[in-house]
């Protein structure tokens, strides 16, 4: 038995990807009342949107994770548990490989499920859900990822560890 594997994320890391988050929403925000232009008065916005939502919900992210002591990542003998909106558990009994998958310049853990199970994941989920699935199939290859962003982790490192545990589970 091998021991479990806590990942959380770095809290200063987090509060300056949501101070830089609110820095653009605020942006946006002065954009829509100083523009009269109606193109940038909808730039603005969607940039208060986006950034505003995103940067809210990495600040609920590292708080709860600090609050409640539950790490975004949880790694065991027979799973990975990602914390998240909702709790996701990854089978390592169900996965076929991990790869580091690159978008722009972020790198993300690619999760590729066996054949049976990826079918079965599309199934069960909502049309939201498959609609992300779908797009993540067509960014990385793959319906899930692991970002590695805010934490101490590096993605290829990240990988090599969780494919050495699917080794060591699924023989």
């Amino acid at each position: 038995m091998m021991e479990t594997i806590r990942i959380y994320h770095s809290m200063w890391r987090m509060l300056l990807l949501v101070l830089a988050s609110l820095t653009f929403a605020v942006a946006g925000f002065f954009m829509t009342i100083h523009s009269p232009r109606g193109f940038h008065i909808v730039v603005g916005w969607v940039s208060v949107a986006f950034f505003g939502i995103g940067g809210l919900y990495m600040l609920y992210g590292a708080l709860k994770e600090r609050l409640t002591g539950k790490p975004f990542l949880t790694i065991t003998d027979e799973a990975v548990i990602m914390e998240g909106i909702k709790q996701a558990v990854i089978r390592f009994a169900d996965v076929e490989s991990f790869n580091v998958a690159k978008m722009g310049r972020q790198n993300f853990v690619a999760i590729h499920y066996k054949h049976g199970v990826e079918r079965q994941k599309v199934d069960e989920a909502n049309a939201l859900d498959r609609s992300i699935r779908r797009l993540n199939r067509w960014l990385v290859d793959a319906q899930e990822n692991i970002s590695t962003n805010g934490t101490g982790i590096e993605a290829q490192e990240l990988c090599d560890l969780l494919n050495e545990r699917l080794r060591r589970c699924c023989r």
